[in-house]
């Protein structure tokens, strides 16, 4: 076999380096999840309360988290999951349950910046430029509610596959492991 199409093995992290990245990876998506419960609570307190300052307040708690942490943490646990499974044995498609990861992290990120971001500036203009002792309308927090519940289930569904790693790999993942064993060393 030609050295030309002969596969190279893939990028390995040194233990040092797959530690760390591990680190960011599990701090960063330990903190989106703490993100999201903080939220929860802002939002309920924000839906339940029947006094308007401390709805104003808790609104514009989730303007400020939201506008300073999510997309940073957000991008970070993405950045790291890939380096992580294309830096280890598991790769970036070959195993079914990293390829889910990616893609519920990828649609999570995304929900991130396309639409929670967005919703909670919207959100927090409302609660400024309601006059103080007036609650904001009761639709325009309500929508917070369906941002947590996604996400939520997103994130503890990417913690269970991590724990239990199942489904096997993927047929891009039997083709290169199959393609390995064919290669002499």
């Amino acid at each position: 076999m030609s050295t030309s199409t002969a596969r190279r093995p893939p990028m390995t992290l040194t233990p040092r380096w797959r530690k760390l990245v591990l680190v960011v990876h599990v701090v960063s998506s330990l903190g989106w999840l703490g993100i999201t419960m903080v939220n929860t609570v802002l939002t309920f307190t924000s839906v339940f309360t029947d006094d308007a300052r401390r709805q104003h307040a808790a609104i514009l708690m989730m303007g400020q988290i939201g506008g300073y942490l999510l997309l940073p943490v957000s991008l970070t646990a993405l950045i790291s999951g890939i380096v992580l499974s294309l830096g280890t044995k598991w790769g970036l498609i070959r195993y079914k349950w990293v390829a889910v990861k990616l893609l519920l992290t990828l649609i999570a990120a995304g929900l991130t910046l396309f639409s929670l971001l967005p919703g909670l500036r919207e959100l927090a203009a409302a609660a400024e430029s309601t006059m103080d002792g007036v609650l904001v309308p009761a639709g325009r927090r309500v929508d917070g509610f369906y941002p947590i519940i996604v996400s939520t289930t997103m994130y503890l569904t990417m913690t269970v596959l991590s724990v239990y790693k199942p489904g096997g790999k993927t047929a891009y993942g039997r083709r290169v492991a199959a393609t390995r064993v064919r290669q002499p060393v």
